[in-house]
């Protein structure tokens, strides 16, 4: 079974071509856009000494903005956002606090449904996440709308206890593919250190179509999450993985790159 390439706007994710991801956080306006001008100076900087390395995706943690349950207030932050980084893919993401996500407000995320229904509706992103757990008909019903409106959909399930077992893995990408996601993205915690050559190898394994993970079609992202992890982040070209994540000031997981260090892990003969 040939492997998916994904193609948002002029962005392929595609095994062994890792596109660089960084978050945006802030729980004010004041904040988050502070911290939006904050990576677009970084990225320009490092864009003209590293030419050959790029950020593609930007991602707005909504989790840690305190208006993120206010409609008229969310589609006016991602329609300035959208401006700032036109030349970027914006990615929406409301990670629950269960998978690491900030925000501590119950009803915001006893909201999310219509958090995502608005986001969608509005078609003022390109990309959005939707947590595995959230259940197969939530799921399923969300990333059917996103598409519907020309979205397209990471998938995803964050484990802060351990790494599953490879069969654990799978299974949940599997279950991925069958609910409509475009890319599975898997983030785990290392209990030691061959749980991170693990992960990877696993990755390598279904990047190259390898028997017992060839009938998985779509891009995958994979992270070893800590110190220990770091190593899984910057690794993308020997794996596959198709996306790692790297941090301007303030980074949104145990063991993220700053965005300096990802230029020069990633720079063209490294």
């Amino acid at each position: 079974m040939g492997r998916t390439r994904v193609a948002v706007k002029n962005t392929i994710f595609a095994d062994g071509d890792p596109k660089i991801c960084v978050p945006l956080i802030g729980r004010s306006d004041e904040e988050l856009f502070s911290h939006a001008e904050r990576i677009m100076s970084e990225v320009q900087r490092l864009e003209a000494i590293y030419p050959d390395v790029r950020v593609d995706v930007i991602e707005f943690r909504a989790d840690y903005y305190d208006n993120v349950a206010d409609r008229d207030k969310l589609m006016d932050v991602l329609e300035r956002l959208k401006a700032i980084f036109s030349d970027r893919l914006l990615l929406f993401t409301y990670r629950s606090e269960e998978e690491g996500g900030e925000l501590r407000h119950d009803w915001a995320e006893n909201m999310l449904d219509d958090i995502w229904e608005w986001v969608i509706a509005e078609k003022k992103v390109d990309l959005i996440d939707i947590e595995l757990k959230s259940g197969n008909y939530r799921v399923a019903r969300t990333a059917a709308k996103a598409h519907e409106a020309g979205i397209f959909v990471i998938m995803s399930n964050h484990n802060f206890e351990k790494t599953p077992h490879d069969d654990e893995i799978l299974e949940m990408f599997r279950q991925m593919e069958i609910l409509g996601a475009d890319i599975l993205k898997i983030a785990a915690t290392p209990k030691v250190k061959f749980d991170v050559q693990r992960i990877m190898d696993l990755t390598k394994d279904i990047t190259s179509g390898k028997t017992g993970a060839d009938y998985l079609e779509h891009p995958v992202i994979t992270i070893s999450m800590g110190e220990d992890g770091r190593v899984s982040r910057t690794s993308g070209r020997q794996t596959g993985s198709a996306m790692t994540f790297a941090s301007v000031d303030s980074g949104s997981a145990p063991g993220q790159l700053s965005l300096e260090e990802m230029f020069k892990a990633l720079k063209v003969g490294e």
